[in-house]
């Protein structure tokens, strides 16, 4: 069992600070202000962060700091449709190479996301968390470390923004059901399907995020009307 360093745990409070909305888009992530928060140095504080914006989560600005990124509607949908063609050609590398033990360990990550959507609050966190372990091992199976870096680097981008969509019980019903098609259609070893419902997967998460990017535009124009 891995053990956590200070600059993972620095990191991972971060990465949650941001993806739950304690850290707002375009807001500005002082170390000392971190540091003291977690009660741990600055130095590490500093490392968790470079490793942030290695992996998207964060930007870094010459001569300002390191903020929170802002998305933009034309952001998302470049993220999203990029995204959908990634995870498309990871399952069809994929496919062809699974074990049944891989297959098992994708059968116990979706049999722990359908208890998750039965908890009453539901946990969004630990959804975010299996959702990313089950397209991570597809992404290992299909054996392509570049093509797994760049959907991790995108999905990174707008976790922050997929965490307050799956608080509508309509969107994680949806995902929770196309997990359960990718799993069907990898066990039947279903390439043809399993590209299509891989893509629609993603991109019906696109149109959940433009209904509410068009839901909060609509809501802050209704308050600057009052």
């Amino acid at each position: 069992m891995k053990i956590e360093s200070i600059v993972d745990i620095a990191k991972r409070h971060i990465e949650e600070w941001i993806i739950t909305g304690q850290f707002l888009p375009g807001e500005q992530l002082k170390e000392e202000e971190i540091s003291q928060r977690l009660e741990i140095s600055r130095p590490p504080v500093r490392e968790a962060l470079k490793a942030l914006e290695a992996t998207g989560l964060v930007i870094r600005k010459p001569r300002r700091g390191v903020f929170v990124p802002e998305m933009t509607e034309k952001d998302i949908w470049e993220i999203y449709t990029l995204k959908s063609t990634l995870y498309e050609m990871a399952i069809d590398l994929a496919i062809p190479e699974f074990t049944k033990k891989e297959v098992h360990r994708l059968e116990s990550l979706v049999e722990k996301m359908e208890a998750c959507v039965k908890e009453d609050p539901f946990n969004v966190l630990q959804y975010q968390k299996l959702h990313r372990t089950f397209h991570s091992i597809i992404m290992d199976v299909a054996g392509n470390k570049r093509l797994k870096t760049f959907a991790e680097n995108l999905h990174n981008q707008v976790s922050m923004i997929s965490y307050k969509t799956l608080q509508k019980r309509e969107h994680y019903l949806s995902s929770l059901y196309y997990h359960r098609e990718i799993l069907r259609t990898i066990k039947e070893k279903d390439i043809k399907n399993a590209r299509k419902i891989m893509k629609e997967h993603v991109l019906s998460a696109l149109d959940v995020l433009r209904e509410s990017l068009s839901e909060t535009y609509e809501q802050e124009k209704s308050q600057t009307l009052r």
